[in-house]
């Protein structure tokens, strides 16, 4: 990104107010690092307590990650990884607030109704509190509501049906007896629709387009998603790392394949799931996938990584159960209480299905879970592009580099929100301070990003906050300064452990402005040399080789050959096939001399 800097006007932080709005888990972190630096910051909050949306959230929701990457870097999650129901992790973050003695910097029942930055270059901020206005001023602003504001709902013209939105939904109960047709292929969507099939008179999922869906287990346990996370909530439970999706996901040995090779391994695992032809879980999986990348450009040389994948597989189960039905179709006509599907794709286990066909199904309820729309008509006094990949690293939007700030606009494709909320957090503190300064190029840089994200992630157009969990905290880590340092390979143990286990935040804080590097000893410590690795090597089979010829022929080859212009940075000639993952250019990575010599 340039070795030059570019100044933003640091002040001392002793004195100097930050409101922070927002007590989810980006706002906490914000608040912690802020005050770590000397800054006078406070979260104000419009509910109760701590959480943001997981302290509302239906039952039976369960995180998509686990613990250990859904955790803060220097506040681990005890015990081994597992995938948390929603109310645990409120109960993590609240304990987070206790250890760092925070609860002096919330505070709760605030509802912010607007905000307004002065001429003098200070915000006023307006908010009520248990019935009373209160006006308040701050240096800058840090707005952690992220981009989950008002709901957004689906045209349905004719229909005189009960309807709802996901944000509503708190549990099966609303629909017992009801006929459900459910609008959206999403994680809510996952969960309403395989919890309302075990409630409801019948359930219909319907999504105009088909698009991946990933498992959180990579075995058999990936048939009932909700039995087996619930089963690890068990005293004496003990999922295995290598049993996790993010372990090939987030893994550094994952990330040093190309992306052909990266593509390829999620192809050929589809491709024997359908060869087997069970028609569970798993072979639905396979056939929605197999429909989504034959429904796009490139579908089949770049597989889900250029969708925005659902992570959760519990309706797929409820359909291959025969308790719900999956319809993708392009068109929808509602009359009455009645819908009509036409221009199919799929229905069910049925891929390809005639162009002709159609079907009324009977329906009492439309469920919706079809996103939300920002809405800040309470920021007054700024002009902001609401493309977040406009911002510098989707937090920091040009021309208020000093004064305004957004986390939880990086919703990682796999990964967690927090810990980039986390990095994020750093630097801003570092920047605002004056402990650093932004680069030189930060708008151009910017740019750029927002230039390959777009090529990368193509089909997934509306997913503007998506990053890459591995790509996004080694470019944060540069800026902050905490690039993770690599085990020894004398210490063969966390060698292997480095490379094939998830990159928790933990990593990084092995060195650099606020290391601890005991955290990561803390979080390994329990663990084997090759758990992440599985049964025969099952988990890295595909990764091993591939990432070693690319290490030792294909990337050094490809770096020489970028100082004759025979291949470019980021997504230019070669990217695909002839460097690693990482380097593709995504948030500004691109391969440098050390990478090369130490990957």
């Amino acid at each position: 990104m340039g070795s030059s800097q570019s100044s933003v006007s640091a002040m001392p932080p002793k004195g100097k107010r930050v409101l922070i709005i927002g007590a989810g888990p980006s706002g906490l972190v914000a608040l912690k690092e802020l005050r770590e630096k000397g800054f006078d910051a406070t979260v104000l909050e419009k509910a109760s307590g701590v959480g943001g949306a997981f302290r509302v959230a239906y039952d039976h929701m369960f995180l998509t990650i686990s613990t250990k990457l859904m955790g803060y870097s220097d506040f681990a999650w005890a015990g081994r990884p597992r995938y948390a129901p929603r109310a645990e992790y409120v109960e993590y973050l609240e304990r987070y607030v206790s250890f760092f003695q925070l609860e002096d910097g919330l505070s709760f029942n605030t509802d912010v109704t607007g905000a307004v930055l002065k001429g003098s270059g200070k915000w006023e901020v307006e908010a009520e509190k248990d019935g009373k206005k209160m006006v308040m001023t701050a240096d800058r602003l840090i707005i952690c509501t992220g981009s989950n504001h008002n709901p957004k709902y689906a045209p349905v013209p004719g229909f005189t049906g009960e309807t709802m939105h996901s944000s509503d939904w708190r549990s099966n109960k609303q629909v017992a007896g009801k006929r459900v047709m459910i609008i959206g292929n999403g994680e809510s969507s996952a969960d309403i629709a395989a919890d309302s099939a075990e409630i409801a008179k019948s359930v219909v999922l319907w999504a105009r387009r088909p698009a991946p869906m990933g498992p959180r287990f990579l075995n058999q346990k990936s048939g009932d998603e909700l039995s087996s996370m619930e089963a690890m909530q068990l005293k004496g439970s003990r999922t295995e790392l290598w049993e996790l999706l993010e372990t090939v996901t987030t893994s550094p040995v994952s990330q040093l394949v190309s992306p052909k090779a990266y593509s390829n391994m999620r192809l050929e695992w589809f491709e024997g799931t359908l060869k087997q032809a069970n028609y569970d879980t798993a072979h639905l999986a396979a056939v929605l996938f197999k429909n989504a990348c034959s429904s796009v450009e490139d579908g089949f040389k770049r597989t889900d990584q250029i969708f925005a994948v659902t992570k959760s597989l519990r309706m797929l189960t409820a359909t291959s159960q025969g308790k719900m039905d999956l319809v993708i179709a392009k068109k929808a006509k509602y009359e009455g209480k009645k819908v009509t599907f036409s221009e199919y794709s799929q229905k069910n286990f049925e891929w390809p299905v005639e162009a002709s066909r159609v079907e009324t199904y009977d329906v009492d309820v439309v469920i919706m879970c079809t996103g939300f729309k920002n809405d800040f008509a309470w920021l007054k006094g700024v002009t902001i592009d609401w493309n977040c990949r406009n911002w510098f690293k989707n937090c920091i939007p040009p021309g208020y580099e000093d004064k305004l700030a957004f986390l939880g606009w990086t919703r990682p494709h796999q990964g967690g929100i927090p810990a980039c909320s986390e990095m994020l957090s750093r630097y801003l503190g570092q920047i605002w301070s004056g402990e650093k300064s932004l680069p030189s190029n930060w708008k151009e840089q910017g740019q750029v990003d927002k230039k390959v994200a777009e090529s990368y992630y193509k089909e997934a157009a509306d997913y503007l906050t998506v990053v890459d969990y591995p790509s996004f905290m080694e470019s944060m880590a540069k800026l902050v300064g905490c690039e993770v340092r690599r085990p020894s390979i004398f210490n063969l143990k966390r060698f292997v452990q480095y490379y094939t286990f998830p990159t928790y935040p933990a990593w990084y804080r092995t060195q650099g402005p606020g290391a601890r590097p005991e955290l990561i000893e803390r979080d390994l410590q329990n663990h084997t040399m090759f758990e992440a690795i599985g049964p025969g090597g099952l988990t890295f089979s595909w990764a091993w080789k591939k990432a070693i010829v690319q290490v030792w022929l294909v990337n050094p080859l490809f770096y020489a050959f970028s100082f004759f212009g025979i291949m470019g940075k980021g997504m230019g000639n070669g990217w695909y096939w002839a460097k690693s993952k990482k380097y593709s250019g995504l948030h500004g990575l691109n391969m440098r001399a050390k990478d090369v010599v130490a990957p």
